[in-house]
């Protein structure tokens, strides 16, 4: 069986998940794949590590190498009462892995995915979502919210998802047609669990916890005021930022792409100064970017580095991206790349 996991740019809506607001990523034509059969134990050859991992299902310690994330899914469904066997196969698949497009996530539902088929676990797309990022936070250690593993799974071509993380109501969006988006690879790699990460999540769950809000959408920046002032930038940005997923949503549904830029653009200085996750190699991408005649562009994913996006006419995306890709190559010594995705259906076999 082959199983094919895409990877995900998030439009709007940064740094919201885990505050329980509002996101609208796409699931995008990049994918992690699996290609394997049932085993009694499990062994993996990855193609980007060009290594061999194996271990026997009642053997789930953490070796801290890209194997966790296998070990991970597999705990999460022994716990809960799910009882697979292993696989015997190879990953692979052209999704470059911490560059802010969710490799982590891909490679979990990868996985998941393939154990829920092999062995007819009958499990929901959202269910394989919650589980793996479950098996993220709880086995890898990594603090993500849900909206990676839920694009993941639950990608729709052509679309875009607006999801409300508090309560996992979820809404398609059609991506107008004759836009494209690009994905532009600052060449520098970021780890998500880094302690400026971690810092600003308990930052606004130490402020939804003293104000007893269960989502930072219930929150106005009238409520601040007594918090200290770093507090109140960090998440004044979260607030702001979910008011601006709504305003894409309605603003996509009417085919406004001028508009949408706009936000996106907005976006991307707001979360810069504010949230200070940017760097001055998104900051050249974005600005020069929107020189170039992108309709709008911004980081997305963690920051700290990875990724930016770009939405521009289909016709002048090319030439838009490598105009970028030669001046920043001329500035910076990192190995940049760019892509153009569309958005995907989420993880499937074939």
């Amino acid at each position: 069986m082959k199983v094919l996991s895409p990877g995900r740019v998030n439009l709007i809506g940064e740094h919201t998940d885990y505050t329980y607001g509002y996101v609208m990523p796409v699931a995008i034509s990049l994918y992690t794949e699996i290609q394997g059969e049932k085993s009694e134990d499990v062994e993996l050859y990855s193609e980007v590590f060009n290594d061999t991992k194996r271990f026997k299902l009642n053997n789930l310690t953490k070796e801290n190498s890209w194997i966790d994330y296998v070990k991970g899914v597999y705990k999460v469904l022994f716990e809960r009462g799910f009882n697979p066997k292993g696989i015997r196969g190879r990953v692979g698949g052209n999704l470059p892995i911490s560059s802010g497009l969710s490799s982590s996530a891909s490679f979990e539902l990868a996985t998941m995915h393939f154990l829920n088929e092999a062995y007819s676990l009958k499990m929901s797309r959202k269910e394989m979502a919650l589980l793996s990022q479950k098996a993220e936070n709880e086995f890898v250690g990594v603090p993500c919210g849900i909206m990676d593993q839920f694009v993941v799974a639950l990608g729709k071509e052509n679309n875009a998802i607006f999801i409300d993380t508090e309560t996992l109501n979820y809404e398609y969006v059609p991506i107008p047609k004759d836009i494209q988006i690009i994905v532009f690879h600052t060449g520098i790699k970021r780890e998500l669990a880094s302690s400026a990460y971690a810092e600003r999540r308990r930052i606004t769950e130490e402020v939804l916890k003293k104000l007893r809000k269960n989502s930072s959408k219930y929150v106005s920046e009238e409520e601040l005021k007594d918090f200290p002032e770093l507090y109140k930038k960090r998440f004044s940005y979260i607030i702001r930022e979910n008011r601006r997923v709504e305003k894409v949503k309605e603003e996509l549904k009417n085919n406004n792409i001028e508009a949408f830029g706009k936000i996106l653009v907005e976006a991307h200085w707001d979360i810069a100064k504010n949230y200070e996750v940017s760097c001055k190699e998104l900051d050249f991408f974005v600005k020069n970017a929107v020189e170039y005649g992108a309709y709008g562009a911004r980081l997305t994913g963690a920051g700290f580095g990875g990724a930016a996006i770009a939405i521009a006419d289909r016709r002048k995306a090319m030439a838009i991206a490598e105009k970028i890709f030669i001046e920043y190559s001329k500035k910076f010594p990192w190995k940049a790349k760019y892509l153009l995705v569309e958005a995907s259906d989420g993880v499937k076999s074939l």
